[in-house]
């Protein structure tokens, strides 16, 4: 059930403290004038643990909470497709995250939509990624299965980093436009569940966690934009990289209505989707459009996402993920507090995460936290003998 509402109000006393109320308050009727219809509102917007305010509106402070997470500052170094290759120019998920926001955000505005609540679901959609992308996920969901955990599915575990682990006490629309944000390209018109409420949204995330192939459709437009924008942003950017990294040739992409570099690729999506949706409660593409990125899916799926290439180290990255999960879950049960993970991640945390979460759920938590780098570093420092120095 919903906790009693908490309000946590500004100071009013004084003149500077006024004008920041009204300010606020200004903005807020400037969006209902402003934003289409359908289109979420402010004083709309719903926190689990009560109302926090400010002089922000309410998804202008979720997004700088995002920003600010240390979950977001993980993205830096977490694989979008390529993983253990030195290019500095190749995509990260902290620049996959940011494509999402600016491409989401351009057609948001002409959509008349809410851009404060497009770019905190965009920025933080993918903070549940756990090392090495989805190969990795694949990795993680198998031994959290065998340990009794079910599946591994990252955006019940976006929600869940940034509610339960790091909790920021996001609104509703954003946790929900987090967990629906996978399979945009399994339908041509995507129709908003308008009125979702925090008890749908817990009956959304037992059933994504139940079936993660689960298409659960967002409560908003904005959730819907985004839904769609997150797998037109990295089609044509995968492209680029696997091009520049000599995995394919430009003369081997398909040739569609969309073109065959990223630039013309967006710019067709962005302006078959304005066609589309404006000024209609819901967010649609055209037959032809959805067609044509079924082809350069299946493209890159055939060429790019399981290239030998790129997948050299495939058999060792599952090998250290049951290594080091297996590790982790010997050494905790036998040494408790005086345990690796206790050391590292679990001194810090709430005594309701401690009291709540069970052993394999903190390992999970853990290694799906980690970025790239850190996995690695940490394998060598637990099984990768030192140097030992006498004196």
């Amino acid at each position: 059930m919903k906790e009693t509402p908490i309000y946590y109000p500004i100071d009013t006393e004084g003149p500077i403290a006024e004008a920041f109320v009204n300010y606020r308050r200004n903005a807020e009727a400037k969006e209902e004038q402003i934003l289409f219809s359908k289109a979420v509102l402010s004083k709309d917007h719903s926190r689990y643990l009560g109302i926090e305010d400010d002089h922000r509106l309410p998804y202008k402070r979720d997004v700088d909470r995002i920003v600010h997470s240390k979950a977001y500052s993980r993205y830096i170094d977490k694989t979008q497709v390529v993983y253990l290759v030195d290019n500095d120019h190749i995509t990260h998920r902290s620049l996959h995250v940011q494509l999402v926001s600016c491409f989401a955000r351009g057609i948001a505005e002409i959509l008349r939509l809410n851009l404060d609540l497009v770019e905190a679901i965009a920025l933080g959609h993918d903070v549940g990624h756990p090392p090495f992308g989805h190969e990795g996920e694949e990795y993680l969901s198998e031994l959290s299965k065998e340990y009794g955990s079910g599946v591994f599915a990252h955006p019940w575990q976006s929600c869940r980093l940034l509610s339960d682990i790091e909790p920021l006490n996001l609104g509703l629309a954003v946790y929900d436009g987090f967990l629906c944000h996978d399979g945009g390209m399994k339908a041509t018109k995507l129709i908003p569940r308008y009125g979702k409420t925090w008890e749908d949204h817990f009956t959304d995330l037992k059933a994504k966690l139940a079936d993660p192939s689960e298409n659960i459709i967002p409560g908003t437009l904005e959730g819907c934009l985004v839904k769609l924008c997150d797998t037109m942003s990295y089609i044509g950017r995968d492209i680029e990289d696997a091009i520049s990294l000599g995995i394919i040739q430009r003369d081997q992409v398909p040739g569609t209505m969309l073109g065959k570099t990223n630039r013309e690729i967006l710019s067709v999506l962005s302006s078959d989707i304005i066609k589309n949706s404006y000024e209609k409660e819901f967010i649609a593409i055209s037959d032809e459009v959805h067609e044509a990125l079924q082809q350069l899916l299946s493209f890159n799926f055939e060429n790019i996402y399981v290239s030998p290439k790129l997948k050299m180290e495939s058999k060792k990255i599952a090998r250290s993920y049951r290594i080091l999960f297996e590790f982790l879950i010997t050494d905790l049960d036998t040494n408790k507090e005086e345990s690796y993970i206790w050391k590292n991640y679990l001194q810090n945390k709430t005594e309701k995460y401690l009291t709540e979460t069970t052993p394999v759920r903190m390992v999970i938590d853990y290694i799906s936290g980690m970025t790239d780098s850190y996995f690695v570093r940490t394998l060598e420092k637990i099984f990768v003998p030192k140097q030992i120095k006498i004196i």
